[in-house]
């Protein structure tokens, strides 16, 4: 393999419209190694992506959040194992689902649940007593339990959009767990991490957004790195598409988009931890670099490792030959990867990661609605070249 052949799968993809554009930056030994950009951020507009188009990085964000956890951690605020309790008294005396109607077995589909999504009250789950509280580790390596099952699912879609997000953090607040803290993992897809990037604001007497900013993004130099883009920066952002009958679509602002689920609309107020953030590829990596040079005297070589080494309480595999780390999703086996590979990806294509062993790390962008998010397709490609180029054989 060689750089032409990512020129050549991406050119493909563009030619049968399953990309309308998309940017890579690969750095390997401290040195860029690649930098490719494709097709456009606006089909309509034929307006090209370059190195200044914003994408929305959707849950890449939970990796910048849980970064701004860990300096907090590092500067004596809080401690992993804290319950959250002691930071937002609410989250005391949680309650857990026992109820059959919202129990998911082995070869169920979620939306067999949805005719039940009318009736849905969380205040009429059935519910037992936590067993111990949710701890910042817990919310971390998506072991709390919050928004990890049917229930917490069905609650995530009943969610008035129009949320503050206080008034969201609140509302997490009266969720039945989906299992007993530390005992189970799935995805939570907004609640644990919309609940730590408050949490970034609380703690440091800021709002959220001024939190990201002077914790995160100004040490990083991650200069478009933002939760509400400035009007100048609104006309580089990249629309997202859909494909239908093989041709992509424009769903920029409708009811398809995302932005209706987690709140991450440039004209809202509401920071979402868990996928609101906006950058250039170019400044996100510069978050990559920070990890792969093991913090780069941002963060300590130590909090680096223990942000990619598995973090649960119990050996919990989301899926087969993968753990959970802070904020990451850690390689334990995988086709492609390198073992040890960290790092996470976006509901609209986006991916990252890092692999210590070959001192290597990407970030991908694109702006695809339906891809699958850490499961797409094109993702799982981009790794494939990527290791095949410049992983160690």
């Amino acid at each position: 393999m060689d750089v032409r052949d990512i020129d050549r799968a991406m050119e493909e993809y563009l030619h049968n419209q399953e990309l309308a554009g998309g940017a890579l930056l690969v750095r390997k030994n401290d040195e860029i190694v690649y930098d490719g950009k494709w097709g456009y951020a606006d089909l309509a507009a034929r307006t090209p992506v370059t190195d200044e188009t914003i994408f929305r990085m959707a849950s890449m964000t939970k990796i910048v959040t849980a970064v701004g956890i860990l300096k907090l951690i590092e500067n004596g605020v809080l401690s992993l194992d804290d319950p959250l309790s002691q930071y937002l008294p609410e989250f005391s005396d949680m309650r857990v689902c026992a109820d059959k109607r919202y129990e998911f077995r082995p070869g169920m589909s979620m939306v067999s649940f949805l005719p039940k999504l009318l009736f849905f009250r969380m205040d009429r789950v059935k519910t037992v007593p936590a067993d111990r509280e949710i701890t910042i580790r817990d919310l971390l390596s998506h072991a709390s339990g919050l928004q990890q099952g049917v229930a917490g699912m069905m609650a995530m879609l009943k969610a008035d959009k129009n949320d503050s997000l206080e008034d969201r953090i609140h509302t997490y607040s009266r969720y039945a767990l989906d299992f007993q803290p530390g005992t189970a993992t799935s995805y939570s897809p907004c609640a644990a991490f919309d609940i730590l990037g408050y949490l970034l604001g609380t703690l440091t007497g800021k709002t959220p957004a001024e939190a990201y900013r002077e914790l995160v993004f100004e040490p990083l130099e991650m200069r478009t790195a933002a939760f509400k883009l400035p009007d100048e920066q609104k006309k580089r952002l990249a629309r997202t598409y859909t494909r239908k009958n093989g041709k992509l679509v424009d769903i920029t602002g409708t009811s398809e988009d995302l932005e209706g689920i987690i709140q991450i609309q440039s004209d809202s107020d509401y920071v979402a931890g868990s996928g609101g953030l906006y950058c250039t590829v170019k400044d996100y990596e510069k978050l990559g670099r920070m990890l792969c040079r093991g913090g780069d005297g941002y963060l300590r070589p130590e909090t680096v490792r223990l942000m990619h080494t598995e973090a649960q309480e119990k050996h919990l595999e989301p899926e087969p030959g993968q753990v959970w780390g802070l904020g990451v999703r850690i390689r334990q086996q995988d086709k492609f990867c390198t073992l040890g590979t960290y790092g996470w990806s976006g509901a609209l294509g986006t991916h990252f990661f890092v692999s210590p062993a070959d001192n290597l790390e990407a970030v991908f962008a694109t702006h695809r609605k339906d891809l699958g998010g850490s499961g797409s397709y094109i993702s799982r490609k981009v790794e494939e070249l990527v290791f095949g180029i410049w992983g160690n054989p």
